[in-house]
C-alpha cells in the first residue's frame, strides 16, 4: 500500500481525478451564469400582463416579473446541466427534426450534438417548456411518496371551509337570443311575455351547449355561460316560471326553473380524500418553490441595463 502512495502513476492518477472535478466545477460555474432581462423586454412583459389583466402596472409587478423571466431562464440552464434535453423522445425528436430540416448530415448522435452546438434551444420555446416542466416533475418525484397523518389533513379542513360545503345545484332551461344588442335583449322580452302568457313565443336562436342543463352548480354554470352570469338570487324564482332576460358573454337568456337541490355539509371522512390530494398538491408547491430558492443561491445575475 505504502508503495501505492509513492508510485507516480498514482499521483498523475489522484491529479486526474482533481482536474476532472475542477473542470467539472468549472463548466458548472460558467453555464449558472443568468443575463437580466433588459428595460425593452421588461416594459413588453408588463405591457401585455397589464392588458390581458387589465389591472395597473405596479413596480412589485415588475419586480415579479423580472424574477419570473430570471427563474425561467435558470431552469432552462438547470435542465440542461442535468442532460434531460438528452433523456426525453419529444425533445430528441425535436432536435432530430430541426437537423434534418437544416440538412445536418451523421448518426442521430452527431446531428443532435450539431443542433446542440448551434445554439439553437435557446430559441425553441416549446423545448424551453418542455425542459422546465420535466425539471418539475423530477423535483416532485422526490416527494411522491410522504403520505399525511391526520393532523395534517384536520388542518387543511379546517383552514378550507369550502371543501366541506357541498354547493347548491340547479337544474333548468334556458332559450337563446344572440347579440349584445337592444333589438336581441327585446326579442328576449318579447318571448318572456309570450311565454308566461302561455302564448307560443317566436323562435329562439340556438346555444351549442343546448337547452337542458341538469344538477349543476353556480360555478358550473358561470363556465359556461360566462362569469357573473349566475347569481344565488335567481333561486327565489318560482319553479315551473320563466324569468330573465339574464345577459351571458354570448347574449340574452331566458331561464326556466326544473329543480333545485339544496347544499349539504360534508364530514371530515367523506372529504378525507380530496384532503389526501389537496395536501399532496400542497406539498408539491412547497417542495418546488423551495428548490427553486436554493437554485437561486447558485446562480450568478449579470445586469447591464437598469429596469
Amino acid at each position: 500500500m505504502t508503495r501505492l502512495f509513492r508510485a507516480k502513476i498514482f499521483h498523475f492518477m489522484l491529479l486526474g481525478i482533481l482536474l476532472y472535478g475542477v473542470d467539472g466545477y468549472y463548466s458548472r460555474y460558467q453555464q449558472r451564469e443568468l443575463v437580466c432581462p433588459s428595460k425593452f423586454e421588461i416594459d413588453s412583459m408588463a405591457a401585455k400582463w397589464a392588458q390581458q389583466n387589465r389591472q395597473p402596472m405596479t413596480d412589485k409587478l415588475r419586480q415579479a416579473l423580472r424574477q419570473s423571466a430570471l427563474d425561467e431562464q435558470m431552469l432552462f440552464r438547470e435542465a440542461l446541466i442535468k442532460s434531460l434535453h438528452k433523456r426525453d423522445d419529444v425533445i430528441v425528436q425535436r432536435l432530430l427534426r430541426d437537423a434534418e430540416f437544416l440538412g445536418v448530415e451523421g448518426d442521430r448522435g452527431d446531428q443532435i450534438e450539431t443542433v446542440l452546438a448551434m445554439g439553437l434551444l435557446d430559441s425553441d420555446e416549446v423545448i424551453r417548456r418542455r425542459l422546465i416542466q420535466l425539471l418539475e416533475h423530477r423535483v416532485i418525484a422526490d416527494i411522491q411518496g410522504q403520505v399525511p397523518n391526520d393532523q395534517d389533513l384536520r388542518r387543511l379542513y379546517d383552514d378550507n371551509p369550502a371543501i366541506s360545503d357541498e354547493p347548491p345545484r340547479y337544474s333548468f332551461q334556458q332559450r337563446f337570443y344572440a347579440g349584445d344588442t337592444a333589438a336581441a335583449k327585446m326579442r328576449a322580452e318579447q318571448a318572456l311575455r309570450n311565454l308566461n302568457g302561455e302564448e307560443s313565443p317566436a323562435s329562439a336562436d340556438v346555444f351549442l351547449s343546448g337547452e337542458l342543463f341538469n344538477q349543476l352548480t353556480a360555478r358550473e354554470i358561470n363556465e359556461i355561460f360566462g362569469a357573473g352570469f349566475w347569481s344565488e338570487t335567481n333561486r327565489t324564482m318560482s319553479l315551473g316560471q320563466w324569468f330573465g332576460p339574464v345577459k351571458s358573454v354570448y347574449g340574452w337568456h331566458l331561464i326556466k326553473w326544473q329543480a333545485y337541490f339544496p347544499g349539504v355539509a360534508k364530514d371530515f371522512a367523506t372529504v378525507r380524500p380530496e384532503l389526501n390530494l389537496m395536501w399532496r398538491r400542497e406539498q408539491q408547491r412547497g417542495g418546488w418553490q423551495a428548490y427553486v430558492t436554493e437554485l437561486r443561491g447558485q446562480y450568478r445575475v449579470l445586469c447591464n441595463d437598469e429596469v
